[in-house]
């Protein structure tokens, strides 16, 4: 077994990942040998479903790569399912009140912590490493929550305190949107970005959307929770990690296809 994500991002620092949207083994095969520590299955914005499971994760068998699904949404079913497959962390999207906390917290642990029904069945190596894999399954089972609101942001001290919460990690393009006032709206000002991930978050990056996200990494910080973040660029990601940041992402398959394009085909 790979170690427990949550125990990465406690020891180690300026961890790295990309996004996964294509339901393609050879794709997400391609993006573990790009020397990234960690990998997101997005299953909320992306063409990734249910039915891809667990095939899709032999992708990441003989690879060092953790990977982390992100749920459609925040759904009992579907993060208990996910975990049952053997997916080392999910990323639970949408997780903007205490209420929200402990919901994604019901489905992803066990009691006396959550609500997780018994059924390990791939993570427990159908059946062959069940005593090994229930003599500790909160470890493994890695909960990461999304803040994408400034209502979260409000509430982030007591979010964080709620058991069996493991990271957190910020949207800050729902974050901003979640801020305009009435009549508002959001424009990109990144101009021709070679096909990059900042063409994605330029708009997102205010002086108030950034102080938000500084917010949440201070409450983070403090409880000593590991802090993640989407980013445009790799100066994005070490500005970051430079403020305490442990996991930050950058690009994707869909990106790096275009932006490879662009520059092969100039």
């Amino acid at each position: 077994m790979r170690e427990p994500f949550a125990e990465r991002l406690r020891n180690e620092s300026n961890l790295v990942g990309g996004w996964c949207s294509f339901s393609s083994y050879a794709s997400a095969e391609v993006m573990t040998h790009l020397g990234l520590d960690f990998l997101v299955l997005d299953m909320q914005h992306s063409e990734i479903t249910q039915s891809d499971f667990p095939s899709l994760l032999g992708a990441f068998a003989n690879s060092p790569v953790t990977p982390v699904v992100r749920a459609p949404q925040n759904d009992y079913h579907i993060i208990n399912w996910l975990f049952d497959q053997g997916v080392d962390a999910v990323l639970v999207p949408m997780v903007n009140s205490v209420e929200d906390a402990r919901r994604a917290v019901d489905a992803a642990k066990f009691p006396p912590t959550g609500r997780r029904s018994f059924g390990p069945y791939r993570a427990a190596r159908y059946s062959f490493a069940a005593t090994e894999y229930m003599a500790d399954p909160d470890r493994q089972a890695t909960l990461i929550i999304q803040i994408e609101s400034q209502a979260g942001v409000e509430q982030i001290d007591e979010m964080l305190a709620v058991p069996g919460v493991d990271a957190v990690f910020v949207g800050p393009n729902d974050l901003a949107f979640s801020m305009l006032e009435p009549g508002q709206s959001l424009t990109s000002s990144s101009g021709d970005s070679g096909g990059g991930a900042d063409s994605w978050t330029t708009f997102a990056r205010t002086p108030e959307v950034l102080a938000s996200c500084g917010r949440i990494l201070e409450a983070a910080e403090a409880r000593g929770m590991p802090f993640g973040m989407t980013s445009g660029s790799m100066d994005e990601v070490r500005q970051w990690h430079a403020k305490g940041a442990k996991f930050m992402t950058v690009g994707g398959d869909f990106l790096f296809m275009r932006a490879g394009a662009e520059q092969m085909l100039r």
